[in-house]
């Protein structure tokens, strides 16, 4: 059974995440990349490999604020996001919630604008259309209501249920034991772009016996160094094509 994340993997929506995460600092109701200040939106995209949660994508956005007039392709070392991470106020988990609720304040404001902001990954995105959008399964940090309005709009007719998403702060761990439960099966394989979700999962799941396959989304928010860390720790490194292999092969 396949089993994909949703941002960096089915949609790329780093320029709504940034966005968002803008007005969750700000409290204003910008709609556009145009209304952030300086480089802070593309200093977003090229860092957006560190995070792993909406909480998170605040962090970011507040130390791409504070560093606007840096060029566009300048990339955080580790240990200035850990800092600016450990520094932020409040809880992950609080800071996600927030974000979602300021999210859905712009989706409700503009929806054409916030949907303009979120493209499908292709060909994998038409893949799956073209299978029928009910047998797949989304595991995600982020809220389900932005992935229904995404997927349904696209084309994807993806069934609610079967998105396991970080509404109330819930866990990836805690999410994907909820799919072992749902769903009964014996051969798990995750498709994330984020190589330190999959390490999580790895280490929870993995510890004594192999039971799920983590995959690594060549195509997704991937840091500078990560296909190298996935050879180390034994996570292939897929594209899309390969992932649409996979599907053809009778692992979706």
């Amino acid at each position: 059974m396949l089993i994909f994340d949703f941002d960096g993997v089915l949609v790329d929506s780093v320029n709504e995440m940034s966005v968002s995460a803008y007005n969750t600092l700000t409290g204003e109701l910008a709609t556009s990349l145009e209304e952030l200040p300086g480089n802070a939106g593309g200093l977003f995209r090229t860092n957006r490999y560190h995070i792993q949660t909406a909480g998170d994508g605040v962090v970011l956005m507040g130390w791409c604020m504070d560093h606007a007039d840096k060029p566009l392709d300048y990339k955080m070392t580790e240990e200035e996001y850990q800092a600016q991470r450990q520094n932020a106020e409040g809880s992950m988990k609080d800071r996600s919630l927030r974000f979602f609720e300021v999210r859905k304040r712009f989706l409700d404001h503009d929806i054409l604008r916030w949907r303009a902001l979120n493209t499908p990954y292709r060909p994998l995105w038409d893949h799956l259309k073209s299978r029928g959008g009910e047998g797949v399964v989304i595991l995600t940090h982020k809220n389900r209501e932005a992935v229904m309005n995404l997927c349904h709009f696209y084309g994807l007719m993806v069934v609610s249920d079967n998105i396991f998403s970080g509404d109330l702060g819930v866990s990836k761990i805690d999410n994907l034991l909820q799919i072992q439960a749902s769903f009964g099966q014996c051969d798990y394989a995750f498709v994330d772009d984020n190589i330190a979700n999959l390490r999580e999962l790895d280490g929870y799941f993995n510890r004594k016996q192999p039971i799920i396959r983590l995959l690594l989304a060549a195509w997704g928010y991937i840091g500078p160094d990560d296909q190298r860390k996935s050879d180390k720790l034994g996570y292939p490194f897929v594209s899309q094509d390969d992932v649409v292999a996979m599907l053809d092969n009778g692992h979706g």
